[in-house]
Formats: structure tokens, sequence, C-alpha cells
């Protein structure tokens, strides 16, 4: 195999796949899903696509196996979030290729993914890989609106495209940060679970010159008040302490819990380094609330009847939502206000780091990327996985990218761009999954 030519080949099919826009809302993934359907039968590989509504299209292609055990799935989405073109140094859906990036929506989140994964699938099929089990391309539509016209889809409509041993998709990456001279590469075995809440409060209304103390809004912001000021504890789910252990043998910091293992010393440890105090540190360990919404109130002096909040809560695995509602419920310490759960609620289980095709993929990683660091990843959003991990089946969620701090801003952000290298390494890095697992 030319991996050279194959790499510049994945670098040139990127660049024209982040032209599509398949900006979500409204989605428009069949266009993509055309492109990809045309990539696949030059190669001469069987797909099929399913649509759930016109436009928002899936493709599900597929290497046939032996038959020895069921597939592993190379998942990912067609779609990505909205970007601002004015405010970006280029065109957000250009596919630029310049300072040895390229540039676009999607770039990271998550089409340059989806190309590395076709690229290893058909490296596959030009070696003529003598496969025991099928390797699966899944690209679905509307992963980032909930998942509902894609993966919850076809998982409800269509379940046995979707049976398999195991499924690589997105949720770590490698940081360049964390471990001084090693990627750390972060592979997500979890994640939290969203809980949209709605909160609405009535109240006495009445002329802005009498306050009445009772009015909604005023009671439904000191009730937010409680909440959000209430403290949430910490919690290290099995992922978590994973993370955590390896991080113990690069940090000095946290040699006292790298030498007992001790959860209540990691507490310790992280209050007095004042860790938390990093958003994305502290969103692995801590139940999360976000107030995102609120309104009330038609003119200026006239005092409001009735007042909503909406509210963004994220959930550790190990968490039972009833727990965590009668926790909200108790913080807001007011039982005149109503609570509707708006989504979510629905746990994720983890996939544990651990045996023979956990295995596989830390060899694939080592192999590929000699220095790096493999640590598990509980991802503090939601993804495409947690259909599957419902399902009993382990996702383990890696984007070969090496990412600092400011790079991963511009995931969802301004300036969204993978590094050329990254591309064409995450082709071979994926291939040598593929024929790890599945010869």
């Amino acid at each position: 195999m030319d991996w050279d030519r194959l790499g510049n080949e994945a670098v040139e099919v990127l660049s024209e796949y982040i032209r599509i826009d398949t900006t979500n809302p409204p989605g428009n993934e069949a266009r993509g899903a055309e492109f990809l359907g045309d990539l696949l039968e030059r190669e001469g590989i069987d797909f099929k696509t399913y649509e759930s509504e016109p436009g928002r299209t899936s493709l599900v292609a597929r290497l046939r196996g032996g038959g020895e055990g069921k597939p592993l799935i190379l998942l990912n989405h067609i779609d990505v979030v909205p970007a601002e073109a004015e405010k970006w140094d280029v065109h957000p859906f250009s596919g630029q290729v310049s300072d040895g990036y390229i540039w676009g929506r999607g770039t990271l989140d998550m089409k340059g993914m989806g190309i590395m994964e076709l690229m290893a699938m058909f490296a596959a099929a030009r070696e003529g890989l003598e496969l025991k089990r099928d390797v699966v391309f899944l690209a679905v539509a509307d992963e980032e609106a909930g998942g509902s016209k894609g993966c919850g889809y076809l998982m409800q409509h269509h379940p046995g495209e979707l049976e398999a041993d195991m499924v690589l998709n997105e949720g770590g990456f490698a940081n360049t940060t964390l471990v001084p001279g090693h990627p750390l590469f972060m592979v997500s075995g979890g994640e939290k679970y969203v809980m949209w809440l709605r909160l609405t409060r009535k109240g006495v209304g009445g002329h802005g010159s009498m306050p009445t103390g009772q009015g909604a809004l005023e009671s439904l912001v000191l009730a937010l008040a409680r909440l959000l000021s209430s403290e949430r504890p910490m919690r290290f789910c099995g992922t978590t302490r994973g993370f955590f252990s390896v991080l113990a043998g690069h940090w000095d910091m946290l040699k006292p819990f790298r030498e007992d293992g001790d959860v209540e010393t990691l507490k310790r440890l992280i209050v007095e380094n004042n860790l938390a105090a990093l958003p994305a540190l502290n969103s692995i360990v801590r139940n999360t609330i976000s107030l995102n919404v609120l309104h009330s109130g038609v003119k200026m002096n006239v005092i409001p009847d009735e007042a909503m909040a909406e509210l963004d809560c994220r959930v550790l695995p190990d968490t039972e939502p009833e727990e965590f509602l009668a926790w909200v419920r108790e913080a807001l310490d007011d039982p005149e206000i109503d609570m509707e759960l708006v989504i979510g609620g629905d746990l994720s289980p983890e996939s544990p780091p651990e045996g023979a095709l956990y295995s596989a993929l830390e060899r694939a990683i080592t192999d590929n990327y000699p220095d790096a660091v493999i640590s598990p990843f509980l991802m503090p959003a939601v993804s495409d996985s947690r259909f599957f991990r419902r399902a009993g089946v382990p996702v383990y969620g890696i984007i070969p990218a090496h990412l600092d701090m400011e790079a991963l801003a511009t995931i969802h952000g301004l300036n969204e761009r993978i590094a050329v290298e990254d591309v064409r390494n995450g082709v071979t890095f994926i291939y040598e999954l593929v024929r790890n697992i599945c010869t």
C-alpha cells in the first residue's frame, strides 16, 4: 500500500467533503451521504442509505468478513453545527488546505474522522484483507441535534444494521498539554447523559411601583440562585478514576493518590490544587447545571405573574436520574416551581477499558504513535455512542488529532481545523485497528 498516496487522497477527499454544507439545523445530510456513496461506488463497496425524513439520510457500507463474531463499526456523523462565516479567518465551508491544516466546520467534529474511517476501509478493500468479521462504515444524520433522525432512527427501525462487537466513534483525542512530552490519547469509554429541565414559576403580578415580594420572576431568580450556589459533590465513576490514575503517573501533585489509590485522597488533592477551577476537569467529576434561558415579563413597569427558566444539566453515568432530580428540587427549595424534563434522562453505561477488543485498540495506538500515553476518558457531552452502549455494545471514542486547549476550543467554535499530518496518520491508525480486530 502506498500510504503517502492514500494520505494525500484522504486530504483531498476531506477538503471536498467540508465544502458540502450539512449544518444542523436543517441538516441536509442527503448531500453528504450522496458524496460518500459516490466514493464507495467507485471502490465497488456495497452500501445502503436510510432516510428518516426528506433530506435526513444516513449511510451504511459493509466489507464482508467470514462471520467470526459481529462487525466492527466505524461510526461518524455527517451533520455539523452552524458557523458564523464573518468571524472566521477562512470561509467555514471552503475546505481550504493551508499552513499544514485543512480548515472548515466539521474537520474535527467529525467529518475528518469520517474520512479517515472511509479511507481505512478503502485500504482494507484494496489490500484484499481476509476479514474474519464484517467492517461497517456508518455515517449518520442528526448527531448534533440529539440523533433521533439518525442513529436513533436506525436503532429503532433497522437494528440489524447496527449489530456489532465494537464501535469506534468520536469522544476523545490526543491532548498535547496534560502530559509533558507525550500526547495523551484519551479514549472515551463513557459519557455524561443530558437532562434539559424547564422550570416554571407563577406568582403575584402587579404594578412595578408596588413590589409584592411574590412576583414570579423574583421568586424564580431566588430559587435559581439557591440551586446554582449549592455545592455539587465530586463523584468518580470508573472511567474517571482510570483517567486520574494515568495522570497521577505524570503529575507530582497527584503523587499521594498514585501511592494509595484512595478516592478521598484524590478529592483532597483536587481541592488543594484548585483543579476544579478548570471547567474541562470540573465537568468530569461533578454533575453540572448551566442556566441558559430565562423568560419573563412584558413591560418595564409590570410585575410578571409567570417566569420560566431552562437548564442544561449534564449528569455523571453513575448517577440515577431520579436521584439527580430530587437533588435539584431540594436545592431549589420552592415547592411552587413546576419542573419539566424536556429531553434526556436516559442512563449511558460505561464501556470498560479491558478485553481483547480494547487491547487491539491500544495496540493500534502504540504501534502508530510510539510516544503516546493512553488513558480512559469520560466525555462531558453526549454522542451517538449512547445508542450502542445502551444495547450492550462497547464503544470507544478517539479522534487521532493532536490538540492543545486552544485547538480544542475550535470544536463548535471559530476557525475549526485539523492538521494534514493527523489526517494522514489517522488513516493508518484506523487501518491497523481494522486489521487487529478483523483479521
